[in-house]
Order: C-alpha cells, then sequence, then structure tokens
C-alpha cells in the first residue's frame, strides 16, 4: 500500500471543501457584489456639479402635519412630483421606488432615504385620500402638498414644472402635466441630483447603495 495515498486523499478533500465553500460564499453574496461594481459610476443617478441648498417652505402631509425645510435634514429624500390622477408615469415611478426600497430593506440597509410624494394637485389630494394613495406602494411613504403658492416655491427652486390643464366641461376632470424626474436631496438638505423618467428599481437600488454607504 502506498503510504503517501492517504495524505494525498485528504488534500484532495481538504481542496474539494474550501472550493465549495468559497462557491457557497461567492454565490451568497452575488447580488452585493454586483451590485458595488454597478455603484461605482453612479450609471443612472445624474448629479449636480454644485449641490444647491433647498430654500424655506412650508407645505402639509397627508396626515396633517407640517412638512418643511427641516424635514429634509439628516437623512437622504428622493422626491418625485405628481398627482393621484395621474394615469401611467406617477404610479409607475412610486412603484418603482417602492420596490427599490423593499430591495435596499433586504441587503439589510438601515439608512434608506425617505420618499416624498408632492402633489401638485390640492384640490383633489389631501388628507386620507393622498394618505391612502401613497401607502398603496409603501407605508413608509411620505405624501406631502399645500397651498398653490407653497408648492410653487418649492417645485421652482427645485427646477420642477407643472401645469393643470381645462377641465373637461362635462366630466369636470383636468388632467395636470409635469415633471417626471425624481430628485436627490443629500442630509445638508441641498438639491444632489437627479433620476430621468423611466429609471428601474435596480438602478435606483444600486446608486442609492452608493450614494449612502
Amino acid at each position: 500500500m502506498n503510504q503517501n495515498a492517504y495524505p494525498q486523499t485528504q488534500s484532495g478533500r481538504i481542496f474539494i471543501i474550501i472550493a465549495v465553500a468559497v462557491a457557497a460564499i461567492a454565490a451568497g453574496i452575488i447580488f452585493s457584489s454586483n451590485l458595488m461594481q454597478r455603484t461605482l459610476d453612479l450609471r443612472e443617478a445624474q448629479l449636480f456639479p454644485q449641490p444647491r441648498l433647498v430654500g424655506d417652505f412650508e407645505l402639509e402631509t397627508a396626515t396633517g402635519e407640517p412638512f418643511t425645510r427641516d424635514n429634509l435634514d439628516g437623512q437622504w429624500t428622493l422626491l418625485f412630483a405628481g398627482f393621484t390622477n395621474c394615469p401611467d408615469v406617477c404610479p409607475d415611478t412610486l412603484a418603482v421606488l417602492a420596490q427599490s426600497m423593499r430591495e435596499l430593506e433586504q441587503i439589510g440597509r438601515e439608512d434608506r432615504p425617505q420618499v416624498v410624494f408632492l402633489s401638485v394637485d390640492p384640490a383633489r389630494d389631501h388628507g386620507q385620500h393622498l394618505a391612502e394613495y401613497v401607502e398603496w406602494f409603501h407605508t413608509d411613504f411620505v405624501g406631502v402638498t399645500g397651498e398653490e403658492g407653497e408648492i410653487d416655491q418649492l417645485t421652482r427652486q427645485l427646477g420642477l414644472v407643472y401645469y393643470l390643464e381645462d377641465p373637461d366641461e362635462e366630466t369636470g376632470y383636468y388632467n395636470v402635466d409635469h415633471s417626471a424626474s425624481v430628485l436627490i436631496i443629500d442630509p445638508q438638505g441641498r438639491l444632489y441630483g437627479r433620476f430621468g423618467p423611466a429609471v428601474t428599481s435596480e438602478d435606483v437600488t444600486a446608486d442609492v447603495f452608493a450614494l449612502t454607504r
């Protein structure tokens, strides 16, 4: 009997065990690894060369609480402006943001940004209706609106535009044209960047992961 056979067999088994363990670890962290690689260059988020401090404003949440400039301090914020009767862009964008927040939660990110839906249609979007709308996408989402002058003050400094069309003579229904970008506001309350329209949840997750790590 070859006395070296046993040690060689043992060495082979140890090698196989190590290889399997390494493969298992690699498989377990593949999502995070890919995420790290994709976030190095912020492929989708467009960062502004010079972040701009957001000025004072006074809005109100769907639950009746004040929402002011102070609510932007100390955390990242993703802000999207629209209206609850929007047929496509608003629900599609909020669904993407909701999925992104769930993905960040799944990978253990506790410092997820707050997501703010600013309704530019306060006549129809307020109180319980606005609260139920944003909560349908994610229970942590914050719905805010306010008087037209306050909305205009905030949207102008954020570079957002919106326009309420004339109501239909028979139904009274009216559409609202509005910007479709998701704005990124940093923990210092500065307008930091934006996601363009039609961004995916994977892109948002990757770039938010990079910004908040």
